[in-house]
């Protein structure tokens, strides 16, 4: 996440899970990030994932450096951040978060007057997306030559990433 006042960037990583169209996140109600969305609500969140990086072998032949990458999708998205203070709200946001890191359950819900004390203490906030972008970039612009090559690679390599990568790709490329 990365917020801004007087033209002075902060960029900081947060938990975070997206609610209908909005990300929420949790954090202190004191401190720097606080004082910076008190002066500038503004904010723009990317988030990336990554797959397999190629070396330049794996697509050609020639030695050549500049076929070198990085498999990879990301999002951006600007807008503003809202410091939420309804109760209810921070408890559903607070139990998404839940849901994401032990989708397996196991835990009390949040709805649970055991957690009042804490939802109470704890800063939710959500950002309010104005725009959103995406970009991919996982060889669905590979000609069938480099295709063929990088999958051969990847293969070889064998990595539990590189698996991951191959399926990736070849859900990609087989939608050309």
């Amino acid at each position: 996440l990365a917020i801004c006042v007087d033209n002075k960037p902060y960029s900081l990583p947060i938990n975070f899970v997206k609610v209908n169209e909005e990300i929420y996140f949790h954090g202190a109600k004191k401190g720097k990030k606080i004082d910076i969305l008190k002066e500038n609500s503004f904010a723009s969140f990317s988030v990336v994932q990554s797959f397999s990086v190629l070396p330049s072998y794996f697509s050609t032949n020639d030695n050549k450096a500049y076929p070198a990458t990085h498999l990879f999708r990301s999002v951006i998205m600007e807008g503003e951040i809202v410091i939420v203070t309804n109760y209810e709200e921070k408890a559903k946001a607070l139990e998404s978060l839940m849901k994401k890191l032990q989708k397996e359950g196991k835990y009390i819900p949040l709805k649970d007057k055991i957690y009042e004390k804490a939802i109470n203490a704890t800063g939710v906030f959500k950002l309010m997306p104005t725009s959103i972008s995406a970009k991919s970039k996982v060889g669905e612009n590979f000609n069938q030559n480099r295709y063929q090559r990088v999958k051969h690679h990847l293969e070889q390599r064998g990595t539990s990433k590189d698996k991951k990568s191959l399926n990736i790709m070849q859900e990609y490329y087989n939608k050309r």
